[in-house]
């Protein structure tokens, strides 16, 4: 009997060491997982911290430039418009309230084509085109000015 018992306490002990050693394996999987997911988080992260610094650094430079006359109030807007579209959501302005002379600028331009398709396009459509962008940023030149000052002191401050 006492064999049998001897035999019996052997193999217990040996499926309980094959069993510890697969859950410390399970354990050592879980810890690799959380490691790479933690990774990963930190790289997301500082790929947005990037592209906010990105987005931010551009609206303050074309935001400078429009205001210095560097830069057309219908490129500019068109631009601006695109970076404050991709701007992150939690402290996103609502430029269409906060920005409106922009926004007006955005509309007048947007549909506008460029590079080649403006190269391309019949020559009276694009006099056509540039008369009434032109007629746009003279129409709204002080807006367009008071709304970039205001967007200019909000990303300055931040």
């Amino acid at each position: 009997m006492t064999l049998l018992w001897a035999s019996m306490l052997v193999l217990g002990v040996g499926i309980i060491a094959v069993l510890a050693f697969y859950a410390g394996k399970l354990l050592w999987q879980v810890k690799l997982q959380t490691q790479r997911q933690q990774l990963e988080q930190q790289q997301l992260e500082q790929k947005q911290q990037e592209k906010k610094r990105y987005l931010h650094e551009s609206i303050v430079l074309i935001s400078r430039a429009m205001l210095e006359q560097q830069c057309e109030f219908s490129e500019g807007a068109l631009r601006l418009w695109v970076l404050l579209d991709h701007w992150p959501e939690e402290d996103k302005p609502d430029p269409v309230v906060h920005y409106p002379a922009l926004h007006k600028m955005y509309l007048v331009v947007r549909d506008m084509p460029t590079h080649q398709a403006r190269k391309e396009q019949d020559k009276k459509l694009t006099k056509q085109q540039d008369k009434i962008r032109q007629q746009a940023e003279i129409d709204l030149k002080s807006e367009i000015e008071a709304d970039v000052s205001k967007l200019l002191a909000r990303f300055q401050q931040a």
